[in-house]
């Protein structure tokens, strides 16, 4: 599985490019944060959450799976 978190305001990296990427990239997750920039100031706390529920939910899966 593989998670892309994106600020909807990145000013370095087009988040255009997040969504090209969720077209290749199989097994992908797109999470655009709305109003981030690239270093998402102001963000910090939706990030991680987004990130560790990400992980939790990769791990709950793989336990299921898991032989």
């Amino acid at each position: 599985r593989v998670l892309t978190i994106h600020g909807s305001s990145d000013e370095i990296i087009p988040v255009q490019d997040a969504h090209e990427f969720a077209k290749i990239i199989p097994n992908h997750k797109l999470y655009i944060i709305e109003g981030a920039d690239h270093a998402y100031t102001n963000h910090q706390d939706e990030l991680s959450s987004v990130a560790v529920s990400f992980i939790k939910e990769t791990i709950d899966q793989n336990k299921g799976t898991a032989s």
